[in-house]
């Protein structure tokens, strides 16, 4: 494999291991629109207030029905877990918003984004955003491969059961991990290309315990103040997300290859684009990790338009049931 260095247009430059040219041998990396980098605090916001109703507007009717509605249990339960549905992928925008955080994406400058990021991704109770980030920096570095962390996660879970019970509560132990050697310094992996230095990263990862205990302090004393309406408002999603997030890495990840365009996948139904906010657009991501989620159609259509996605075996699929199938054991994550 060898390295690529890409020069954004904000000025960063991110140098990555991963495959310089596509299935064909020939074709390198694509340069496309400078305008599909740009990013739009308009659009940046909307992310914010979309992901807050799509979490808080559920979760409402979820403690309106336990206490006020006087339906019975037969009629409120499968409502409830209806919107507590809902209101567990409004928390996954949270960790979307993140990952956008962490890749500079959303803002233009470097403590807004992070702050953004600490703020969303650690209402997500056991979550730490920041070890994920610096995960997720050498899952971009080494995509597929045994040194991608991502691989060294969920690779071993290859049923579909293990996968919906146990793959994100590992990876979320491992970014614990990440974080807390990060606060104490310790963190001495190559992060060559990241926008923090050494001392950054350290008060950064800090100030992630900090904001997550204080999100843990109140949803802890909401639920011990209202422990019924509490628990299924608040635990219930939360319990939801780390089931069901466990899947999303192998409906991007099993069955996918090592060559430029078939590291990663794409889903293109409009419904995935509008509970993910087009993060289904994952194979366009890894293209170009500094286009903002909200481009990265526009990207797709633009590299369809120019017959790439079509001649370099690009993985794209269209429906939204079929996804499903990669998280069976018929489809795993590329071999070492």
């Amino acid at each position: 494999m060898g390295s690529q260095t890409s020069t954004f247009p904000d000025g960063n430059v991110i140098t990555s291991s991963s495959p310089e040219f596509s299935s064909s041998g020939r074709t390198p990396l694509p340069k496309i629109p400078r305008e599909f980098f740009e990013r739009s605090t308009g659009k940046a916001v909307f992310f914010l207030v979309y992901a807050l109703a799509l979490w808080l507007v559920p979760a409402s009717g979820i403690y309106a029905l336990a206490v006020h509605a006087s339906l019975a249990w037969t009629v409120k339960a499968p409502l409830i877990f209806l919107l507590a549905l809902v209101a567990q992928q409004g928390l996954h925008l949270f960790g979307w918003i993140g990952h956008e955080s962490f890749h500079f994406n959303l803002f233009r400058g470097k403590k807004a984004n992070v702050a953004t990021g600490l703020l969303f991704s650690s209402l997500i109770v056991g979550h730490n955003g920041f070890g994920f980030a610096l995960s997720h920096w050498h899952h971009h570095r080494f995509t597929n491969q045994p040194e991608d962390p991502d691989w060294q996660v969920f690779a071993r879970f290859r049923t579909a059961l293990s996968r919906f019970l146990f793959a994100r509560l590992m990876a979320d132990v491992r970014y614990l991990g990440n974080g807390l050697l990060a606060a104490r310094g310790k963190w001495d992996r190559d992060m060559r290309g990241f926008p923090l230095n050494p001392s950054e990263i350290r008060w950064y990862a800090r100030l992630n315990l900090l904001v997550s205990g204080f999100w843990i302090a109140l949803f802890g004393t909401l639920i011990a103040r209202h422990p019924l309406p509490g628990l299924l408002a608040i635990g219930l999603p939360l319990l939801l997300i780390t089931l069901l997030t466990g899947l999303r890495p192998y409906l991007e990840h099993a069955g996918t290859g090592k060559t430029l365009f078939t590291t990663s996948r794409t889903r293109t139904s409009p419904l995935l684009s509008a509970f993910y906010f087009y993060n289904n657009y994952h194979l366009e991501h890894h293209l170009y990790p500094r286009v903002p989620c909200y481009n990265l159609a526009r990207v797709h259509r633009w590299l369809g338009e120019k017959g790439l996605l079509a001649r370099e075996g690009a993985l794209i699929e269209h429906g939204f049931l079929n996804n499903l199938r990669y998280v069976t054991s018929r489809f795993q994550y590329p071999s070492a």
